[in-house]
């Protein structure tokens, strides 16, 4: 009976330290993604206005409700956050050919590149941090991390 009580000890314990582990990467990633838009094509926006972006899409020209939807924000949200960011150049809003009532919103040259530098900034932050892993672990780590994001995305 007595390594029952150590088992649960440990797993408890090792539970605290997935749970520190979790929170101090997501607080690492974003602080990184925050001292990256200190460049030329991202200075001056929010990480919030840099998810916008890249939540629009490269080539597309999408409802306003689609890329509500991806950032789970209302649409009164999103309008300030797009309004803010065609004042700033990086999107542009259209009228729906087919329903003149719906507005479509799309990256401008300027936000077409901010999202390329985003992009290419999480490819070389992944490549990076998963350098020290065999093919291997990284299959299982990919494994494991979608299981618990599943249960995440459940919650919200």
């Amino acid at each position: 009976m007595e390594g029952m009580g150590e088992g649960s000890s440990a797993s408890r314990k090792r539970r605290e330290e997935i749970d520190g582990l979790l929170s101090g990467t997501f607080n690492s990633i974003l602080r990184i993604e925050e001292q990256s838009l200190d460049n030329r094509l991202t200075h001056g926006l929010t990480i919030t206005e840099v998810h916008t972006i890249v939540a629009i899409g490269l080539h597309e020209r999408n409802p306003m409700n689609v890329v509500a939807a991806r950032l789970n924000v209302t649409l009164a949200t999103l309008t300030t956050a797009v309004s803010k960011l065609a004042n700033k150049g990086f999107v542009e809003r259209t009228r729906a050919e087919d329903d003149r009532r719906k507005v479509l919103v799309s990256l401008t040259k300027k936000g077409r590149q901010v999202l390329r530098a985003h992009n290419l900034f999480h490819h070389q932050m992944i490549d990076e941090a998963l350098a020290d892993l065999s093919e291997e672990e990284e299959r299982v780590f990919a494994e494991a991390l979608s299981k618990v994001k599943a249960f995440f995305d459940a919650q919200a």
